[in-house]
């Protein structure tokens, strides 16, 4: 698809705000977990995505027509971000100045490796306009963290957030994770005690994951990995609940934590069925009940761009039904839930969905209360097969 069919289709829809969502395809290592599109580091190639990430900047700023879209959020995600230098990711932030109208107080997010940041850097990329750091902890156990691979060892961690703080990052995030072969209650218990001590204004605890392209998923294909036991995640993902909201954190999406005015500004979009621009390759997007997903190839992503093409191997336009749908399903992800005036409406419109509703309501996996419909903490572990019920 070229530049000006697309245009076409979003200059069709109403664009109140944007978020923009910037996929870093680096890493070092490609952790063990891992199944997005990443590609080991290589200067070469850094240079050649820089490259065409600036041209699908101004291809979608001037050309496609979304400059005057208020943009209250920036993501750097991958990947591992933090594999380009601050001077490289700041250039980046640059452009996105010079292309959008990006907000005074927007939310501008950089997921971080531990091991990759410096005082120096962290200070440029402060001053520079990021104001929000999302760390890869994963575990405070260092025999975990062999364990899982490619990450760095816990005091590397304290240090990363030690310097953050030093230079005036205030909103930090720490990514961890649980439920991985082996893991226990105890050991779990440990590194949320050492979380809590670090004191971040965020917390994103994930459920370990056998993802179709990772390495745990050809070990436990091939027999060499037993695959996580679900059972001792859900225990996990109860406690995870009590232990934090005690510790003064609230849940505001089935893996998000808070303290008191600071959830995720950019992820809430997604949550909320708002609009989200997503460059880079294998980056996604849904600009006003428009979804479309760029080209997972970094070379092919470079050379579409190149010959003054977006880098898109899909469109589709959903009808204010499908919107509805998922405007439902992706707010059930969030602990408050969806209005029952939402469920009404749809159900109303459409009997085969209301039967899936009342399905999953009868199986004790959706529940209302105060207004809303939400999901049981059974619900919760099942999330995934409810979405695609009501989907």
């Amino acid at each position: 698809m070229n530049s000006t069919s697309l245009q076409e289709i979003l200059s069709k829809q109403s664009n109140p705000s944007l978020g923009l969502y910037i996929h870093i395809p680096f890493c070092r290592v490609r952790c063990q977990f891992c199944a997005f599109y990443v590609q080991i580091q290589q200067e070469e190639k850094i240079l050649a995505f820089l490259t065409g990430l600036e041209r699908e900047i101004t291809l979608y700023g001037k050309k496609v027509g979304l400059e005057n879209v208020p943009v209250t959020s920036v993501y750097f995600g991958g990947g591992t971000p933090t594999v380009l230098s601050s001077r490289q990711l700041l250039h980046i932030l640059d452009g996105i100045h010079s292309n959008f109208s990006v907000q005074s107080d927007a939310e501008i997010s950089l997921e971080a490796h531990p091991g990759a940041m410096n005082r120096e850097d962290l200070d440029s990329l402060r001053s520079g306009g990021f104001n929000r750091l999302s760390i890869g902890a994963q575990s405070f156990d260092d025999r975990e963290l062999l364990q899982l691979g490619g990450r760095s060892m816990s005091l590397t961690t304290h240090a990363a957030v030690e310097a953050a703080r030093q230079s005036g990052f205030e909103n930090i995030s720490l990514d961890l994770m649980y439920g991985f072969p082996g893991h226990t209650t105890p050991s779990w218990k440990r590194t949320l005690d050492v979380t809590i001590t670090l004191a971040p204004t965020h917390l994103s605890c994930y459920a370990f994951t056998v993802d179709e392209g990772s390495q745990v998923y050809e070990k436990v294909e091939g027999g060499t990995l037993c695959a996580p036991d679900e059972e001792m995640q859900t225990r996990l993902a109860e406690f995870t609940r009590e232990y934090l909201t005690v510790a003064g954190y609230q849940q505001y999406e089935i893996s998000n934590f808070c303290r008191q005015g600071f959830p995720c500004h950019h992820n809430l979009r997604y949550w909320q069925g708002d609009s989200y621009l997503g460059l880079g390759p294998s980056a996604q997007s849904f600009v006003s009940g428009v979804r479309f997903g760029n080209l997972a190839d970094l070379d092919l992503y470079g050379s579409t761009l190149a010959g003054g093409a977006v880098p898109v191997e899909q469109v589709e336009v959903l009808d204010p039904q499908e919107i509805q749908r998922e405007l439902i399903v992706f707010g059930l992800r969030t602990i408050q839930g969806v209005p029952m005036e939402h469920i009404q409406n749809l159900s109303r419109g459409d009997v085969q969905w209301d039967r899936a509703l009342n399905t999953l309501k009868s199986q004790g996996l959706l529940a209302e209360a105060e207004g809303c419909m939400h999901l049981t903490n059974k619900g919760i572990q099942f999330a995934d097969n409810v979405a695609v019920t009501l989907l």
